[in-house]
């Protein structure tokens, strides 16, 4: 089984390498391309098309260009939620990884409708991930159309879009956050849904359709809680991190609200809640090798 670091330094490439062949070919408008690279292209670790990948090779199955395509239409959702949170009227943030965040560079009107182009591209990016495939290569028309719906709820009013509506609110000085408010309505939301997607995604990607009902057991919907707790543990981990920060700008996270070592124990039960998920998985299908998954997994607990 392949670690990470050397999955990593196999598929990053080739991760980069889609994208910029698929922004290239966004639009018409060579100034609005450009614009789009430099939101998407702007650095950035890959970790949610990285975990869709980890997923596929965890249940044994090769990475096809067709999987590789859809597998990065996430990172085009994720940098149009970046571009847009960086506006003047959400965190109004100037920079975003070292260099001027996209509305600083562009102009705020710009910058929206870049996210714009973003968000209703990766549906394209879906919706043509068979284009170059071979025969036996090319993705069922029913995955694709459940890929689709995966992710039009969980970046929307049912996902990240909700969790980020109720994150304004906890900028505010009149709320008075409770920690499963937090956990539930913002974290859940704006963070876990789009990580959830990826490792779900993975799953669907491999044709993991057991019929439940006789088998008990549903790997979309393992993965799907993989996902869920780890990226509540990737937040809290944001959280912990940036704790000084948020304190002067008044944010309510997790450590303001239970303080620092309520929030690390908190933290530490998401992670281990991912290790009984993987170990289920390995219990129910002895051909999933959990060790890259386990790796990505320490990514978070290495931070403590």
């Amino acid at each position: 089984m392949i670690d990470l670091k050397s999955f990593q330094k196999e598929w990053l490439p080739k991760i980069n390498q889609q994208l910029e062949n698929d922004l290239s070919m966004a639009s018409p408008d060579a100034d609005l391309v450009a614009m789009m690279k430099y939101a998407v292209l702007n650095g950035g670790k890959r970790l949610r098309p990285l975990l869709t990948l980890a997923v596929v090779t965890s249940f044994g199955e090769s990475i096809t260009p067709s999987i590789l395509k859809v597998a990065t239409a996430i990172e085009w959702v994720h940098s149009y939620s970046l571009v847009h949170d960086d506006l003047p009227a959400m965190d109004n943030d100037m920079f975003r990884r070292g260099k001027p965040s996209v509305h600083a560079l562009y102009g705020e009107a710009n910058a929206i409708l870049v996210g714009d182009a973003l968000l209703t591209g990766a549906f394209g990016v879906i919706a043509t991930a068979n284009s170059s495939c071979s025969v036996e290569d090319c993705l069922p028309t029913e995955e694709l159309l459940l890929i689709t719906q995966n992710l039009a709820r969980e970046a929307g009013g049912s996902g990240m879009v909700l969790g980020q509506l109720h994150d304004m609110d906890n900028h505010t000085e009149e709320q008075n956050a409770s920690t499963n408010w937090l956990l539930n309505d913002v974290y859940s939301m704006k963070t876990a849904a789009l990580i959830r997607y990826t490792t779900t995604l993975g799953a669907i990607l491999t044709h993991q359709n057991v019929n439940v009902e006789d088998n008990h057991f549903d790997p979309k919907k393992a993965m799907y809680d993989f996902g869920e707790k780890f990226g509540l543990a990737f937040q809290i981990q944001d959280d912990l991190d940036d704790y000084q920060q948020d304190q002067l700008e008044d944010v309510n996270s997790l450590p303001h609200i239970v303080g620092v070592k309520e929030a690390q124990s908190v933290l530490d039960q998401y992670l281990f809640s991912t290790q009984e998920i993987l170990a289920n998985t390995v219990e129910q299908d002895q051909q999933f090798d959990r060790r890259l998954l386990d790796d990505f997994v320490s990514l978070i607990g290495d931070k403590k």
